[in-house]
């Protein structure tokens, strides 16, 4: 289950909350199937990874203010995230895979605009979640790569399995 961060900073006690809208969105993901080795058995493995991006935003409003005051402002908080799972497919042919792990990443944008005329449309926030996304995804592949030397290939090491072949990584893009 992909989780947010906590909602942006609760309003001044001279404001109201007037709107709010969370979602989260993919950037990109990579499978990474490998065939482990130990004791002589064999084991398939796919390690799932994908970085994707939170976005929450706050519409806010000046206490007593009313619905056509030209002051509302909305304010974003925007962060990137990556997700890894193991999945294991069993000798009867099961595919099963293990608890999600979150890793919240450095790329963050956070900002405050004036609300438009149309209801709805922060487009700064807008910008700024696509100019993260495309950041993620310029770097998917060096991120996933991190991941895997410093997470992925320790983890196999001390579990004492040796890595018998290493399909090509099949990427999915947006």
């Amino acid at each position: 289950m992909i989780q947010a961060d906590p909602p942006p900073a609760p309003p001044a006690a001279s404001e109201v909350v007037v709107a709010r809208s969370d979602h989260s969105s993919v950037v990109a993901s990579l499978d990474l199937p490998l065939t482990l080795t130990k004791a002589g058995r064999k084991e398939e493995l796919t390690v799932r990874r994908a970085l994707f991006v939170t976005a929450q935003v706050l519409q806010v409003r000046a206490a007593g203010g009313n619905a056509n005051d030209a002051d509302d402002r909305y304010r974003w908080k925007l962060t990137g995230y990556l997700q890894r799972q193991y999945c294991l497919r069993s000798l009867t042919g099961v595919f099963a895979c293990g608890e999600p792990q979150v890793t919240a990443l450095p790329d963050k944008a956070e900002g405050e605009g004036p609300v438009t005329a149309v209801a709805g449309d922060y487009p700064l926030a807008i910008t700024a979640e696509r100019d993260l996304a495309d950041s993620l995804n310029t770097r998917s592949e060096a991120v996933f790569a991190a991941d895997r030397e410093a997470v992925v290939d320790p983890l196999l090491k001390a579990a004492g399995v040796k890595v018998a072949t290493i399909a090509p990584p099949r990427p999915r893009r947006r």
